[in-house]
């Protein structure tokens, strides 16, 4: 069977939907290697992706910005059912037009419909691009594959796309995160200077993600915290009115590639994650494989996700982080009982679970025993 992929986001993002698109074809090329995966990338990235002899990457054969906009949008379709391609996926909630047309199946998967749910956070503009190509996508496929419950739901509800149509497969993450590289993050503590116990923060520094009251709870009960992302304004702001003792306790840092990011994780006492709302929520999957003590926040998909070691907040106010915080920082056994009771949970979001959950659904559509 030969798949394609609308594959812009594997050659061009280097996290997020980036990560995604690279985590999943590196598993399916691993797990299925008579499988040929085609992804079809406008115009050359600036990442290097590699996963085997069955992923081709597919360039169009001018080199215009022009001519590549046109073919991904109108002109993959003609191209990927002269190469015998009999399931199209789209990645991040775009699909070319024509699929149908050429007798093509195709597939798309959403993650999240967070520009619907917080507008405000969006310009208008995008807004409507992002739900125009979204609610496209969905109504030309097949079939929509929701990340999570929480997705499917707002599929329904917000772009009113039919419950029969929506199938849920969630996320993996990362090989990295399953290895021991704890000597990379105990070089990173040299590195950085960092103490050897502290809470972590892994995501953008936004409103959505509650990374300024996260810093005031353990702020207040004196417990050193590390912040791994890009910051926005809103910390940028906080972070500056900080005084020089209190830097001390709040760390934004830098991190290399995945294995170092892993060995983070592997030597932080706990990873909190107090986020209002998200469609999946890796950071908390990237935790459970590392063996790090998990809190997080009883809402949208988050409390899906989570396993059942991890604290959840029914609100993410610095009062109730602080409580949670406080008992992982004081009780080691509970703090190891959290760790083992998610250690089996985040098995279903291993590479190997992910890829066939996906093979037989390609096989499905495809009408293939």
């Amino acid at each position: 069977m030969i798949i394609g992929y609308e594959a812009k986001r594997i050659y061009h993002n280097h996290s997020g939907l980036g990560n995604y698109g690279r985590n999943l074809i590196r598993a399916l090329a691993a797990d299925y290697p008579d499988t040929e995966f085609r992804l079809y990338n406008p115009w050359p990235g600036s990442i290097a992706f590699e996963a085997g002899s069955n992923v081709i990457e597919q360039l169009p054969a001018q080199k215009s910005k022009l001519y590549a906009q046109l073919w991904r949008r109108l002109f993959i379709s003609k191209q990927a059912k002269k190469e015998g391609v009999e399931i199209f996926h789209g990645l991040s909630a775009e699909l070319p037009q024509g699929l149908s047309r050429h007798g093509i199946k195709s597939i798309v998967s959403i993650h999240d419909l967070i520009f619907l749910r917080y507008p405000q956070l969006y310009k208008a503009i995008d807004r409507k691009i992002y739900k125009r190509k979204a609610l496209a996508a969905c109504q030309r496929a097949n079939l929509v594959v929701a990340i999570s419950q929480q997705t499917r739901q707002d599929l329904i509800q917000l772009l009113g796309i039919s419950p029969d149509k929506i199938k849920v497969i969630g996320q993996g993450c990362a090989p990295e995160f399953w290895e021991d590289h704890q000597d990379l993050g105990e070089a990173l503590l040299q590195r950085e200077a960092l103490p050897d116990r502290f809470g972590l923060f892994v995501g953008t520094l936004e409103p959505r993600k509650n990374p300024v009251a996260l810093a005031q709870a353990c702020l207040a009960e004196k417990i050193p915290l590390v912040l791994v992302g890009r910051p926005k304004k809103y910390w940028i702001d906080f972070y500056n009115s900080l005084s020089a003792e209190e830097k001390k306790l709040i760390r934004p840092i830098k991190v290399g590639p995945n294995a170092e990011l892993a060995g983070l994780y592997q030597k932080a006492t706990f990873m909190a994650y107090p986020s209002n709302f998200e469609g999946f929520g890796i950071p908390l999957v990237e935790a459970m494989a590392s063996n790090t003590a998990l809190i997080s926040s009883a809402n949208s998909a988050l409390k899906e996700v989570a396993g059942p070691g991890t604290i959840l907040l029914k609100e993410n106010s610095p009062e109730q982080i602080r409580k949670a915080i406080r008992k992982f920082w004081e009780n080691e056994d509970f703090r190891q009982k959290s760790i083992k009771q998610n250690r089996n949970f985040v098995t279903q979001f291993k590479d190997q679970v992910i890829a066939r959950q996906w093979m037989d659904t390609y096989r499905e559509l495809a009408g293939h025993d």
